[in-house]
């Protein structure tokens, strides 16, 4: 996929301020219907299942949900509204607020399973019990299955949101768009997706670009299908923490119980303070041990105001990720 900037567009490219709720469930949805990222989300979908059999919500999610959110080259971009950013009242009420001719076209475009139909119908014709009950599962499947796992979420998508804000002070918009490769290649102007199953190009014609980060997004960036509509990519947040317990141990033989627990709690991005909270140790020690990690090159410490803000540098980062297996190939998405 190549998308075609102008330089009105890239004035107004920037990432979001955190996460989106919506792109989180839809996310999350393809994720259980899979067996991909068993590193990253094994935990969380023998988690989420056992939540949904015990509170008699599992086949619920499968008849309604999985159709609506398949995971296949193609999902409706009316459940992923920028009302996500807001929170996910919000975004509820977008869409069920959404047009009938928009539900006409883009919930015909799915094609459900044996079974599935009925529903599809209901929801391409815009019956008001049919969109009730869409976003009454969402509801229920948001509060047993995402929101408990809102605070990894958080922290995931801060990490990568601090990375991608130094990006943007050093080098500006063009530095910001090269620090995505090898996910996404800035060759100015055109942004390539390598991966990303649509040979398309998009023209952003001066609308810019929204830039979100996803915890539960794992393979490829995925974008807006229409291409009428303001532009987004989601891409895959890192997750730092993901580190298998044989590169822990091995990180914690090589630095140090504390210095490697602060070189983690650094990834989420935060102050000495937040950092020296998350270690458990004082503020003294902790500032002792990230002046090591600074001067090995392990991390980037900003003073802002009275405060300092540490971030990984690109050597810290590797050094947490060098335990991640392989990212799963390609799959059928958008």
């Amino acid at each position: 996929m190549r998308i075609h900037f102008t330089r009105a567009d890239l004035a107004r490219t920037h990432v979001a301020s955190g996460p989106d709720v919506m792109w989180e469930v839809v996310g999350s949805l393809q994720a259980l219907q899979t067996g991909y990222g068993k590193q990253a989300f094994g935990q969380w979908r023998r988690q989420a299942r056992h939540d949904l059999h015990r509170a008699g919500l599992a086949r619920q999610v499968h008849d309604r949900l999985f159709p609506v959110a398949p995971h296949a080259a193609y999902y409706p971009d009316l459940l992923t509204p920028v009302e996500g950013a807001l929170a996910l009242d919000e975004a509820l009420d977008t869409i069920l607020s959404t047009p009938r001719r928009r539900l006409g076209t883009e919930i015909g475009r799915l094609k459900g399973g044996p079974g599935q139909g009925a529903w599809l119908d209901d929801l391409r014709t815009a019956r008001k019990a049919a969109l009730a009950e869409l976003a009454a599962i969402l509801r229920a499947y948001h509060r047993l299955s995402v929101e408990p796992h809102w605070p990894a979420v958080r922290a995931c998508v801060d990490s990568d949101l601090a990375r991608r804000h130094q990006a943007l002070r050093e080098g500006g918009v063009h530095q910001l768009l090269d620090s995505f490769r090898p996910m996404m290649r800035w060759n100015s102007p055109v942004l390539e997706i390598p991966a990303h199953p649509s040979g398309r190009d998009v023209h952003l014609g001066g609308r810019g670009l929204l830039l979100i980060p996803s915890y539960f997004t794992h393979l490829h960036p995925n974008t807006i299908f229409d291409a009428g509509l303001p532009q987004v990519i989601t891409y895959p947040a890192l997750h730092p923490a993901a580190t298998t317990a044989r590169h822990d141990a091995a990180l914690n033989r090589l630095l140090g119980d504390t210095r490697a627990a602060a070189l983690r709690a650094v990834a989420a991005g935060g102050t000495t303070g937040e950092v020296a909270r998350r270690v458990g140790v004082s503020l003294p020690t902790i500032s002792h041990h990230t002046a090591i990690l600074r001067d090995a090159g392990l991390i980037i410490s900003r003073r802002t105001a009275t405060r300092i803000l540490h971030t990984l540098s690109p050597l810290g980062e590797a050094l947490l990720l060098a335990g991640h297996p392989r990212r799963d190939h390609a799959r059928e998405d958008r």
